[in-house]
């Protein structure tokens, strides 16, 4: 029995570096059937994955962080497409997968030539941008097969003239970019915004395009013309009140003394806003914690009423699930304590009241 092997297939073949208008410029003809995504860039990347599933036209089955390991992976992706349908594997990662493992995923896909996996490598919180570049450059080195093509775009067909695995690495928007982007949401959404006021709302929001998007979501449910009152009253910005790095503090059981000084220090004059603040917060994490247990996990869309970047809305999942039922109502009380001791001028009443809210939470 003669075995042909072509030229191009006897040598692994990297993954094809792009940046996004390389990656923009590919999927006008080809859609990649192995891709690494990651960069600075998370709304990029989700973007990116809603765009290769479209091309797909594949319900995905989504692996979140934690509940990534491989065998199930392998499992579906082994499934031979005589027995079942076409499968598109979304993996959303924080920790790098070992090099044998992408190895025996890819080996499984080049198997498969009608399933696709996408692969979204996210920084972690705790890590630096030194250490997650490191493992990125890491996993791209070993995100490579000789046997896995593109299909052509025209009618989905396999072309063993292009190669299908691809790594694509996103930078953070600059201004103009994320306006255009935020633009282009707006447009989507069928919302009817200024584009000064797209520009307060990416200010608010550090340039964080998902967070902006998230929070033109929520303007939708008014179905009117936005106007700069809108913004005000129901936009949250990040920067606005150091409440994140509060959050942060009264979850990880850090100093919340310190945080709380460097707060008055940074200009904090109005310290019942910030009990409003956390009322919200507080709020929505109990609608998660009520969902999560009623449902066994969170849907933003279904909770709140519109959608939350994946990584805002399982923060606030596995903060609720910390929180014992009990200690919610005990924290709405303390919470209403708090500004009512605010209101009748009693002194530390915040310290204090943060003390105990983190020992309800932790």
């Amino acid at each position: 029995m003669w075995i042909l092997v072509s030229a191009h297939q006897m040598h692994p073949t990297k993954a094809a570096l792009m940046y996004k208008k390389e990656f923009d410029s590919l999927l006008r003809t080809h859609t990649p059937r192995a891709c690494l995504l990651y960069g600075e860039s998370e709304y990029l990347i989700e973007s990116s994955i809603k765009r290769l599933l479209q091309a797909n036209a594949l319900e995905p089955k989504v692996f979140n962080y934690g509940e990534y390991s491989l065998a199930p992976t392998l499992e579906i992706l082994s499934q031979s497409s005589l027995f079942g349908d076409a499968q598109c594997v979304v993996l959303k990662l924080e920790k790098k997968p070992s090099d044998k493992e992408i190895k025996a995923l890819l080996n499984a896909l080049a198997h498969n030539p009608d399933h696709s996996l996408i692969v979204a490598f996210l920084r972690a919180d705790g890590k630096t941008q030194a250490q997650y570049a490191r493992d990125f450059k890491s996993l791209s080195t070993h995100f490579k097969h000789k046997n896995i093509y593109a299909r052509k775009a025209s009618d989905k067909s396999i072309d063993e003239k292009k190669n299908g695995v691809v790594e694509v690495r996103f930078f953070k928007p600059n201004p103009a970019e994320a306006k255009e982007l935020l633009t282009q949401e707006a447009r989507a959404l069928e919302l009817s915004i200024a584009g000064n006021l797209l520009e307060s709302l990416l200010i608010m929001q550090g340039y964080d395009i998902a967070l902006a998007r998230s929070e033109l979501s929520k303007l939708t449910l008014l179905d009117r013309a936005i106007t700069q009152q809108d913004i005000a009253q129901l936009c949250y910005g990040l920067g606005s009140v150091e409440i994140g790095e509060l959050l942060q503090a009264l979850f990880s059981k850090a100093d919340i003394a310190r945080v709380f000084e460097c707060m008055l220090d940074g200009g904090l004059s109005n310290e019942l806003s910030l009990v409003s603040e956390l009322e919200q917060y507080f709020y929505k994490l109990f609608l998660f914690a009520v969902y999560i247990r009623l449902h066994g996990k969170p849907d933003s869309k279904e909770i709140l009423g519109y959608a939350l970047p994946f990584q805002e809305a399982n923060t606030l999942a596995q903060r609720a699930m910390k929180i014992k039922e009990r200690a919610f109502l005990e924290i709405f009380n303390l919470l209403g304590l708090w500004r009512n001791g605010i209101m009748q001028g009693q002194k530390s009443i915040s310290l204090r009241s943060l003390i105990k809210l983190q020992a309800l939470v932790s």
